[in-house]
C-alpha cells in the first residue's frame, strides 16, 4: 500500500492486539488471552468419564492377579520344571548350610532308607569339611530337565566357589512324592 509506513502497521497491529486484550479482560477479568471465559468451557465429570473406566480396569486388573496370589501358594505357580529346580537348589543350599533337617526333607524315601544315607553326624562333618577345603557347592545352571510323571532327570553343573575351575556335571534324579519333588540319590 502506498503511503504506509512499516512503523504505521505496528502501530496498527498494536492498537488491534490492545483492542483484542481489553475484549478479553472484560468478559473473564483476566488479562491472559489464553485464560477461557469460565462460563463458556466449565468442565463436568462427565469429562473424566475415559479416565474413570480406564482407572477401573487398571483396578479390577491389579485385584484379581493380587487375590491369585494370595489363593495360589509361590510353589504352586511354579512350573514343573521350575519345582524340580528348586528341589535341587534346596538338596545343595541344605548341604552348604549344613541344615541335616532340610537335606532330610528335600531327599525321596528311597534316598532316605538307602544304607548309604549318612547320619547327621557323618553329613554334618563331611560337609564342613569340604566347605572348608573348597568352600560354598556353587550351581550355575541345570540343564536337560526332563519330566515323565513324577520321575524328572535333570544335568546338575556345580562347581565349589573356591574352585570354580573344576567344574562339575551331575546327572540328578527327582522324584514327586506327596506332591513334593525330592532328590533322590539312589
Amino acid at each position: 500500500m502506498p503511503g504506509i509506513s512499516g512503523a504505521d502497521v505496528v502501530d496498527r497491529l498494536a492498537a488491534m492486539a490492545k483492542s483484542a486484550g481489553d475484549r478479553d479482560r472484560d468478559r473473564s477479568g483476566s488479562t491472559d488471552p489464553r485464560e477461557a471465559d469460565p462460563a463458556d468451557g466449565r468442565r463436568s465429570w462427565k469429562d473424566a468419564w475415559p479416565f474413570l473406566v480406564a482407572l477401573a480396569v487398571v483396578l479390577i486388573a491389579a485385584a484379581g492377579i493380587g487375590i491369585s496370589y494370595l489363593i495360589r501358594p509361590a510353589d504352586a505357580r511354579l512350573s514343573t520344571e521350575a519345582q524340580v529346580q528348586h528341589a535341587i537348589n534346596d538338596s545343595y543350599t541344605a548341604r552348604n548350610d549344613l541344615d541335616y533337617a532340610k537335606y532330610r526333607g528335600v531327599t525321596c524315601s528311597a534316598g532316605l532308607s538307602s544304607d548309604t544315607f549318612p547320619d547327621e553326624t557323618t553329613f554334618l562333618d563331611e560337609n564342613r569339611r569340604s566347605f572348608e577345603a573348597n568352600g560354598h557347592i556353587v550351581i550355575p545352571e541345570i540343564t536337560d530337565i526332563a519330566v515323565d510323571g513324577d520321575r524328572a532327570t535333570a544335568k546338575v553343573h556345580w562347581h565349589f566357589d573356591e574352585k570354580a575351575d573344576q567344574k562339575q556335571v551331575a546327572d540328578t534324579v527327582v522324584v514327586r512324592e506327596d506332591g513334593n519333588w525330592k532328590v533322590c540319590t539312589s
